[in-house]
């Protein structure tokens, strides 16, 4: 999945726009108002959001607006984010972190544990987590499917123990790190997406 962000494409900055336009206005985003907002042709940026929806960038509601991207949803997703006092679903755990991060954000996560199943919450404060343990994050190193292969198996856990139970069930292929290292990594994942959400505000 990583590199994630900024973007210098017209995709990408789709992507960023739609973040920052579903973090604004917490309602699903016309194709239109998205092209308007990153300047390109209303055609062109409906292919491109077609092909984002594809690869697993975006989500699409039926009517086809944007209801997810770049992790941020305002439906899909095991994670719970609060951003103030929205509310928002994630499609992994790192993105909760690197969202928060990146928006230097007070906010919680609410999620369990990829392993047992324990309730798992975290608030942050200006971005930071409050505290580095004794959660870990497991970064899956992901593959062709972004969903499947990256989104599915970053989850948090609760511990050391169940940390490493979940890495030989993947395989080892990830590594677990703590929250504040997730969390300065998810910062500079994201920082596109932070940036377009301060121009576009």
């Amino acid at each position: 999945m990583r590199p994630l962000l900024p973007a210098l494409d017209a995709a990408g900055l789709l992507r960023e726009a739609g973040f920052a336009l579903l973090l604004r206005y917490r309602q699903p985003i016309e194709v239109t108002d998205l092209a308007v907002a990153v300047g390109i042709d209303v055609a062109s940026a409906g292919g491109a959001v077609n092909a984002l929806a594809q690869e697993g960038w975006v989500d699409l509601d039926e009517p086809g607006r944007i209801v997810g991207a770049a992790g941020l949803s305002l439906a899909t997703g095991p994670h719970r984010l609060s951003l103030g006092d929205a509310a928002f679903r994630t499609w992994c755990a790192y993105d909760s972190l690197g969202i928060a991060a990146a928006l230097i954000a007070d906010g919680r996560v609410e999620t369990n544990c990829g392993q047992c199943q324990a309730p798992i919450r975290l608030a942050f404060r200006a971005g930071n987590p409050e505290r580095d343990g004794p959660d870990r994050l497991w970064l899956a190193e992901g593959g062709a499917d972004l969903r499947g292969s990256f989104c599915t198996p970053t989850v948090l856990l609760c511990g050391e123990e169940h940390g490493n139970a979940w890495a030989d069930s993947q395989g080892g292929r990830g590594r677990l790190v703590g929250l504040a290292e997730a969390a300065r990594l998810g910062a500079a994942d994201w920082a596109g997406c932070a940036d377009a959400t301060k121009r576009l505000s």
